[in-house]
């Protein structure tokens, strides 16, 4: 759908098309106000490397912006379609019952890449649009007030759904990461998610007030409870082992999706009580859940453990928040109009600096009206006049890039059909924009780094195994002419 992007050609962005219904065996479009049962499971998939191409053939051939993660036609290398990865979970949520309705999410045009490791970091890349995205879908679909809505992303899709938390209007009552990459491999190859400066955010609790966090680790994911302002997130260690399988890359694979499987199989047996059984949306009562919970045996799967975790003060759980360091760039701040529909400005980052804070006003037009922000022309940021963005969803996070100059971007967008009296033209503000630093915050990802990184290691790994190595044959040596000399004296 083409729009009036005023001052560069662009396109208003209509994120109701990425989302479907599942009834248990077809997706269906989701028309705006069409979603008024109770309860809305939201599925959100994660990276898909291989399915770059194929996607981009088949989209051109239909004449569409994108292909969605439900087309049958989306195989890949492996020779599975996309969705039947994620089929066991969508179908026992959709057999709770007639109240319980499921949504799948589809980013599958951002999320794909060729079949390479080193890509994941553009799938990543694409993370905070799409959290934005998803936001907008579900406040333009969803019509019942009272509506309970429980977020479950895997992988790249655990981002997506906190970005989309921080930036609704109103808190989802469960935010389900399934094997969130956050480990040193995934931090090595750009791929790490870095939502845990995201998750206070949306402020992980315990009651009603608060959304409910859990969180499932099968490989690349990582504890979060550790982290400030996260002690209420529910942590899970999965022991999904590897699979015998024809090459390493299927069983690690078979290994990340464990998660889903294993989630599918606490939905069908929420009776035992752990992962979805312990749920807010099937009336649990998670304030006596432990911090860390862990299985030992895949066989018994659902055999979960508590860990014990470090004595608290007192007993209680401590909030501990993030310490920021808030500092306002004036000059950075960007008016648009009709006359000046597009604005940039270049932002100087220096080590520690992990987000980039502001405020969005939108005035006039019919509230179709949409804001973009890129950074460094990377998508990371849509709101619509309609459907006002909380302080808690108005960041950017800086996971890309060194310390230094980065241009941020922003640019009016208003509906094809839209039309405006001159006294009503729609305007948009970007003011108060902040860089927030902390002390720990994690360094962006750049090749240079990882090429750095790379050398180093390899520099010191093969350092210390020509030491062992030479102190093993001097070693041998001196034991053989020991064991020579003692031969000689038994002559």
């Amino acid at each position: 759908m083409r729009a009036r992007y005023f001052g560069v050609t662009g396109a208003w962005d209509n994120p109701l098309r990425r989302l479907s219904r599942f009834d248990g065996a077809r997706f269906h479009p989701v028309e705006p106000g069409s979603i008024t049962a109770p309860n809305v499971h939201v599925f959100i998939h994660g990276w898909q490397p291989g399915l770059r191409l194929l996607e981009r053939m088949h989209a051109i051939g239909d004449l569409v912006p994108a292909l969605p993660a439900w087309d049958p036609r989306l195989v890949d290398p492996l020779g599975r379609s996309l969705h039947s990865y994620h089929a066991h979970l969508l179908e026992a949520l959709t057999a709770i019952g007639g109240d319980h309705d499921v949504l799948y999410y589809s980013w599958i045009d951002e999320s794909a890449t060729d079949l390479d490791v080193m890509l994941a970091y553009r799938s990543r890349q694409a993370t905070q649009i799409n959290g934005r995205r998803l936001a907008m879908a579900l406040q333009q679909s969803m019509s019942a007030p009272e509506t309970r809505l429980h977020l479950i992303g895997h992988s790249h899709g655990s981002a997506v759904a906190v970005h989309a938390s921080a930036a609704l209007g109103r808190r989802p009552h469960q935010v389900t990461l399934l094997d969130a990459p956050e480990n040193g491999i995934s931090r090595l190859s750009g791929a790490a998610n870095l939502i845990d400066v995201v998750l206070p955010r949306i402020k992980p609790g315990r009651d009603d007030e608060h959304p409910f966090v859990d969180s499932y680790a099968s490989v690349f994911g990582r504890p979060y409870r550790r982290k400030p302002g996260l002690s209420d997130v529910v942590d899970v260690s999965l022991y999904g082992g590897l699979a015998l399988k024809p090459t390493f890359v299927e069983a690690i694979s078979g290994a990340h999706l464990y998660a889903v499987d294993w989630y599918a199989l606490s939905v069908r047996e929420a009776h035992r009580g752990v992962g979805f059984g312990w749920s807010p949306l099937q009336g649990a009562d998670v304030k006596g859940l432990s911090s860390s919970y862990h299985s030992r045996r895949r066989k018994r799967p659902l055999v979960l453990r508590r860990r014990t975790d470090l004595p608290r003060l007192f007993g209680a759980r401590r909030k501990v928040p993030m310490i920021t360091r808030p500092s306002r760039i004036t000059s950075a701040e960007m008016h648009l109009s009709a006359r000046s529909p597009a604005a940039a400005q270049v932002l100087r980052i220096v080590p520690g600096d992990g987000l980039i804070e502001f405020d969005v006003e939108m005035t006039g037009g019919n509230g179709t009206e949409q804001v973009h922000l890129d950074l460094d022309a990377v998508p990371v940021y849509v709101a619509q006049a309609r459907f006002p963005v909380p302080r808690s969803g108005r960041y950017v996070v800086l996971a890309d890039g060194a310390a230094g100059e980065h241009l941020l971007t922003a640019r009016l967008v208003t509906e094809p059909s839209a039309d405006y009296d001159e006294s009503d033209l729609p305007r948009a503000s970007i003011t108060n924009v902040s860089v927030v630093s902390w002390p720990d915050a994690a360094l962006g990802f750049t090749f240079e780094r990882v090429a750095m990184t790379t050398f180093v290691t390899g520099t010191v790994a093969g350092t210390v195994g020509t030491l062992v190595a030479q102190a093993g044959w001097r070693l041998a040596r001196r034991g053989a002419r020991i064991l020579i000399a003692v031969a000689r004296s038994q002559r």
